[in-house]
């Protein structure tokens, strides 16, 4: 099934993105720096190259992204250093 990925700056000294992970009514979160969260998308998000690009411009363009129909597999979560946190719902 797949997820939403949402991506935002969380402080600009020194430069830190949070990720949110959104799988039906689970959650989870990661900090990432800048060089952490190219590696994190570009080689664990299962993304395509040209939508990685886009995310990235984006992100430094107006500091935030959304990419819909992302699968992660819920069990590789903890491995990549996700937290789960409390949902909304």
């Amino acid at each position: 099934m797949p997820g939403t990925l949402h991506i935002f700056r969380l402080q600009s000294n020194p430069v830190q993105y949070q990720v949110n992970y959104n799988l039906a009514a689970n959650s989870w979160v990661q900090v990432f720096t800048p060089q952490g969260l190219e590696e994190f998308l570009r080689h664990s998000s299962g993304l395509a190259v040209p939508d990685v690009d886009a995310m990235l411009s984006e992100l430094r363009a107006d500091n935030h992204t959304t990419q819909t129909d992302v699968e992660i597999g819920e069990s590789h979560l903890g491995e990549m250093g996700f937290a789960e946190s409390p949902s909304d719902e």
